[in-house]
């Protein structure tokens, strides 16, 4: 383990006054432990935000783990929702095959008609459609 010092050079600048001054109140905030810590990791970030030309890069990683948690989370709530939904149409189905006399040829058919019609609508399918539909 390197337990060496980074070289340090110290430098003077010229700053507005309200930055410096903001600074000064800022640094304590970053658990920075002097003003020359703080300035320094300003320097890393906004240099790290030019050359990455994203601003995204650079977003706090504790609001990146936020987001990312967010979007597990709602996709395994959807994940649940389809795997009952799909059940309850695997039911349906199976209770229909159970009552109806039709061979596999007019599912097909059925279903390739279905399919163009949901694709004509765009999804948007409801009861009265499909009562619409059977009586055309």
């Amino acid at each position: 383990m390197n337990t060496e010092k980074p070289l340090k050079t110290k430098v003077g600048l010229v700053l507005r006054t309200e930055v410096l001054d903001d600074a000064k109140c800022m640094f304590h905030i970053d658990e920075c432990s002097c003003l020359s810590q703080f300035t320094e990791r300003a320097l890393d970030y906004y240099m790290g935000y030019i050359r990455s030309g994203r601003m995204t890069d650079y977003l706090s990683p504790m609001i990146m783990s936020s987001l990312k948690a967010v979007s597990d989370e709602n996709t395994k709530r959807v994940t649940r929702i389809l795997f009952k939904l799909a059940v309850e149409i695997a039911v349906m189905n199976n209770l229909y095959a159970a009552s109806l006399n039709i061979d596999e040829e007019q599912i097909n058919i059925l279903r390739r008609e279905c399919e163009k019609e949901v694709r004509k609508i765009n999804g948007d399918f409801n009861m009265n459609d499909a009562i619409r539909w059977q009586k055309r």
